[in-house]
């Protein structure tokens, strides 16, 4: 999803990769053989997706489907995996499989939407994004996601009366915080906007693009003490993560008011 970032360039773009929780469940009508077997080769590809050998993880999903052709959580992480790879399209095919296997596994259409808004189906992302919050009124992802595509869409109300769901859902969601504070930033409210990063350096404080944003609002409010010194603090994360161009652009933006 673009728009808002937390791992990119000060107010650049990004793209939200899906979270979800394993359900860990293979198909009751098969043997428990059968079912052990999908399971253990489940288990094979989530420990290849996180060491980040994402192509190693869809060869586990794949023959742990060969096992078990119903094993929803199997095709929702394969798509995963395809979206980290991305491969986009592949990623949609393999949630709307698990939609079909389960057409009201929220988890499976939140993850289609998100891949939808990835190819800029925003009309697509925003349906799936709903029907996810429809079944689970309690998926705080869904709003923080479906807020980025309002924001994309240009309906700003809409994005931060999402983000507000998504904080009351879970009052320690650093993502919906950033991103209402960018919100809050497009429609030119630098006293939320600033209160929103706070909030999030404060829940994550290694959080350089956060840093940046704020620093980038102190200058306009006139504090430019606070303003060098948040966007130092965003120059030496961005340098600690090996993040280069943002590094870069954060040392530019200090040369301008130093």
């Amino acid at each position: 999803m673009k728009f808002f970032n937390r791992i990119v360039p000060l107010l650049g773009t990004m793209t939200l990769i899906a979270v979800i929780m394993p359900q860990m469940q293979a198909d009751a009508a098969q043997p428990t053989t059968t079912q052990d077997s999908a399971v253990e080769l489940f288990n094979q590809g989530q420990a290849h997706a996180r060491e980040g050998n994402f192509t190693g993880a869809i060869l586990a999903y794949t023959r742990a489907i060969e096992v078990n052709p119903s094993y929803t959580d199997a095709y929702i992480h394969r798509g995963l995996a395809y979206h980290d790879l991305g491969d986009h399209q592949q990623a949609i095919a393999n949630f709307e499989q698990a939609v079909q296997l389960d057409p009201n596994n929220a988890q499976a259409i939140y993850n289609r939407g998100e891949a939808r808004s990835d190819i800029g189906d925003m009309q697509g992302a925003m349906t799936d994004l709903t029907a996810a919050l429809e079944i689970d009124p309690h998926y705080a992802e869904a709003y923080n996601n479906r807020a980025i595509v309002y924001a994309e869409m240009g309906n700003f109300a809409a994005a931060i009366a999402d983000l507000d769901q998504a904080i009351a859902v879970n009052p320690d969601f650093t993502n919906a915080y950033y991103n209402r504070g960018k919100v809050h930033t497009a429609q030119g409210n630098v006293a939320a906007a600033i209160a929103d990063f706070s909030q999030a350096i404060q829940l994550e404080p290694n959080l350089a693009e956060a840093y940046g944003n704020r620093g980038l609002l102190h200058v306009q409010t006139g504090n430019t003490s606070s303003a060098i010194s948040d966007l130092q603090t965003a120059a030496e994360l961005f340098q600690q993560a090996g993040d280069r161009d943002s590094y870069e652009q954060t040392l530019f933006y200090l040369e301008q008011i130093q």
